[in-house]
């Protein structure tokens, strides 16, 4: 995983932010502080496609002719060898982050435009590489079974032998100008994706707060945007962001013919401690999302259903049926008791122990406070005692150098601060909890004084 930093500028309410990405990140706040912007800027760049957007590319950049010039290095075709294999040194890791960043600046408003579906100002946004990368490449020439017309293909590499998903394109394509814009887009975005999406072996998955208002309605969303021949995701008739129509897209077209079993003891977990049943989704022509309570045969719609269940049941039915990549929820405790506000935090800290980066923002300081007694119980000498003392399993823990935790503050002046919280002996801190559950102790103290006195 390429942990890169991304930089912003006025951004909505966000005076200024620097967020790292990490395997589990947390955004606390205020409401309307600026937290769900943040989360759509990260799946925007998680899901960046600088080519087939036809971003200008700044060809008559320095960066540019830098970049040109390491992929021509790079396709010098011994004899008979039709395969090429590279990694970017350090300076040429420089290089196309700086080709990125022009890119990103030349096209900051149509790249937020289509991202939240209106206009949107930011005075700067770059996005910043560790030093240290492995960004490895294999280009190949081959020809199509079907037509025998030669074409290239590149792919990232994901170590010595993991050969990720790639991009083609004709050999005649790519003598013209866009051949090479092509590639250099492929290997931007593998900077940005590895590890989170796997440049298509896995989804990043964007879970919106209306979770319970899209599955209600979602057959009907999609059959009007059908109807009226519009598309989801790119209409000035739609008022949704990216991330939304891409929920409700994705939702409607899951595969439920192919079940996965990678997260098959997540499932079950959930079905366990927080639904009491199960939720299934009938295939065509109804697509009808159902749920059996425990102990029962009857199927139930999900209009007629707690709100427990309308929150859980698109989490349950993308961890059967689709391949994460990445899982972005915003507010995971909504409709949640607090004792599964702390069961939904465990689901959280197993998903990404599965691999899968973990993104959320969240009120909940029973969450936060799981989080923080994970990391406790992870660095403690006699763990496995504890473990079997409290419960809990190894999947439950959480490495320090794994989480990042981000408050969202608003100022008198109504602009946002970001800043990433420390890690101390009994993990984060969070003021934003902290001072409102001072204020209620500190009302206590006062009714209870005047009690005192009244007697």
């Amino acid at each position: 995983m390429n942990r890169w930093s991304v930089h912003v500028k006025h951004f909505g309410k966000i005076k200024e932010a620097v967020v790292e990405v990490s395997p589990m990140t947390l955004f606390l706040g205020d409401n309307n502080s600026g937290k769900s912007y943040m989360m759509t800027l990260l799946y925007g760049l998680l899901n960046i496609r600088l080519f087939f957007s036809k971003y200008d590319f700044a060809e008559d950049s320095p960066a540019y002719q830098k970049c040109v010039k390491v992929l021509e290095r790079n396709l010098n075709w011994d004899a008979g060898n039709s395969v090429q294999t590279f990694k970017l040194t350090p300076k040429e890791c420089i290089y196309f982050a700086e080709l990125l960043n022009t890119i990103l600046e030349k096209n900051k408003e149509i790249f937020l435009r289509d991202l939240f579906n209106k206009e949107m100002e930011i005075g700067q946004i770059q996005v910043s590489f560790p030093e240290k990368m492995d960004c490895g490449f294999k280009i190949s020439r081959g020809y199509s079974v079907n037509d025998k017309e030669a074409h290239m293909s590149i792919f990232g590499m994901d170590g010595e032998k993991s050969i990720i998903y790639g991009y083609s394109i004709s050999v005649n394509q790519f003598k013209e100008r866009d051949g090479f814009q092509f590639f250099l887009a492929y290997m931007m975005e593998f900077m940005l994706k590895d590890g989170f999406t796997e440049m298509g072996r896995g989804d990043a998955v964007y879970f919106p707060m209306a979770r319970t208002g899209f599955l209600l309605t979602y057959k009907s969303l999609v059959g009007s945007a059908m109807q009226d021949k519009f598309n989801l995701q790119e209409t000035s008739k739609n008022l949704l962001t990216k991330p939304n129509s891409d929920f409700l897209t994705a939702l409607s077209q899951l595969d439920t013919l192919k079940s996965r079993e990678e997260y098959r003891e997540i499932v079950e977990f959930i079905e366990q401690q927080v639904i009491h049943g199960r939720v299934m989704r009938t295939e065509l022509p109804s697509h009808e999302i159902l749920y059996t309570p425990e102990g029962q045969e009857k199927q139930l719609p999900m209009f007629v259903v707690s709100g427990v269940v309308t929150e859980m049941a698109p989490l349950l039915l993308f961890l059967q049926y689709t391949n994460l990549g990445t899982l972005l929820m915003e507010e995971p405790e909504i409709s949640l008791h607090p004792e599964l506000q702390w069961t939904i935090a465990r689901v959280l800290i197993r998903i990404h122990n599965k691999g899968v980066p973990v993104f959320v923002t969240t009120h909940s300081d029973i969450i936060l406070q799981h989080v923080n007694n994970m990391l406790k119980l992870e660095a403690a000498e006699r763990k496995e005692a504890y473990l079997q003392k409290l419960g809990y399993d190894f999947q439950d823990l959480l490495k320090r150098e794994d989480v990042a935790v981000y408050q969202f503050d608003v100022d008198k002046e109504n602009w946002t601060t970001v800043t990433r919280l420390p890690c101390g002996d009994y993990g984060f801190e969070a003021m934003t909890f902290y001072n409102t559950l001072r204020k209620l102790n500190d009302q206590i103290d006062c009714i209870e004084k005047v009690e005192s006195e009244e007697a």
